[in-house]
């Protein structure tokens, strides 16, 4: 049975062959990533998603951005990401416009394609001129768009409000609590799984582990969960 795995940034994996029963989707987050990310799908027959990451926003001038859009545009992705907000990397006012500066001409350019969105979301932990919740101000900046929320670390609630905007939570293999009762709370044909590797897992067959995970957590079988897994993928990402 083929499993799919919704982010990876495979192209920073040296000298690894991808397992037959795994697919990877391969994911840029800076201009330059994504070339190399589009590159290898392309070469390989991967699915692919292209986009301006908010970490990597605070370090860019934006006076750049037109022409990262049209790469983008151009190349063709399967889903405009990862892109989103970031708030724990933003250290002041500043950096959170320059983040919903792109995160917006990302939405925007999601529409202009018909490609969905795969969401990059992280809240503030520190005390500072930073708001506090990215998530709750990403949900309504996106509104009823079809979403991905990618490693998702909010809470249930949260969760619960971006499925019932027609969006999806992407499960990574790491435990904790607050991610037990997203798994617990959320409908099997909402979540999809991921391995964010090199940087959370190691390679992509760490998504054998957030499968498990998620067959753990509902109480059913392995294969169920990965029958449904990548039938969510399929369906999200159209391919």
């Amino acid at each position: 049975m083929q499993l799919v795995d919704s982010h990876c940034h495979l192209f920073e994996i040296k000298k690894y062959e991808v397992p037959d029963d795994i697919l990877p989707v391969v994911a840029g987050f800076s201009h330059g990533s994504n070339r190399k990310a589009a590159e290898l799908a392309k070469r390989e027959g991967y699915p692919f998603t292209l986009g301006i990451a908010p970490q990597q926003a605070i370090r860019e001038d934006l006076s750049g951005l037109e022409g990262w859009v049209e790469f983008i545009r151009e190349a063709g992705p399967n889903a405009v990401g990862e892109v989103g907000l970031d708030y724990k990397w933003a250290k002041n006012a500043g950096d959170v416009k320059k983040q919903k500066i792109v995160f917006q001409r990302m939405i925007e350019l999601s529409d202009e394609m018909n490609v969905p969105l795969v969401i990059h979301s992280r809240n503030n932990p520190s005390e500072n001129e930073v708001p506090k919740n990215a998530i709750d101000e990403i949900i309504e900046m996106v509104g009823g768009r079809e979403v991905l929320m990618h490693f998702f670390s909010g809470t249930a609630g949260q969760a619960a409000r971006i499925v019932e905007n027609g969006g999806y939570i992407s499960i990574i293999h790491l435990h904790s609590k607050q991610r037990r009762k997203v798994i617990n709370n959320i409908m099997l044909d909402r979540l999809l799984v991921e391995s964010d590797s090199p940087y959370v897992g190691r390679t992509p067959e760490s998504v054998r582990e957030a499968v498990s995970y998620i067959a753990e957590v509902k109480g059913i079988g392995f294969d169920e969960v990965a029958r449904q897994t990548t039938e969510n993928a399929k369906r999200f990402f159209r391919f």
